[in-house]
């Protein structure tokens, strides 16, 4: 996750970019993700998305990055739901 500086990295002004990328184990199928967002203004769940991964494909795929402009200090998640699988939360810190 990273912020797309203007020079300021100040909630409510700066957007954040949250990428991620994932390996099978090669036995193909349907990916499903989502993007948890939390600041002060609560926390958002994004819609799913899903990746379709073929059999024998072990190479490295992106998921849609997600962009947002905080309220406040927060986190930002991303959550694999099939298979189930969950990449620890992004804290990020405004500045005043």
């Amino acid at each position: 996750m990273a912020w797309k500086v203007n020079g300021s990295n100040k909630c409510k002004l700066d957007t954040i970019t949250a990428n991620g990328s994932f390996r099978t184990n090669g036995a193909g199928g349907t990916v499903t993700y989502q993007w948890i967002r939390k600041d002060s203004n609560g926390t958002q769940v994004q819609p799913l998305q899903s990746i379709i991964v073929a059999v024998g494909d072990t190479g490295a795929h992106s998921v849609a990055a997600d962009q947002w402009v905080p309220a406040s200090n927060g986190s930002e998640q991303l959550v694999f739901k099939t298979p189930s699988y969950s990449v620890a939360p992004q804290s990020f810190t405004c500045k005043p």
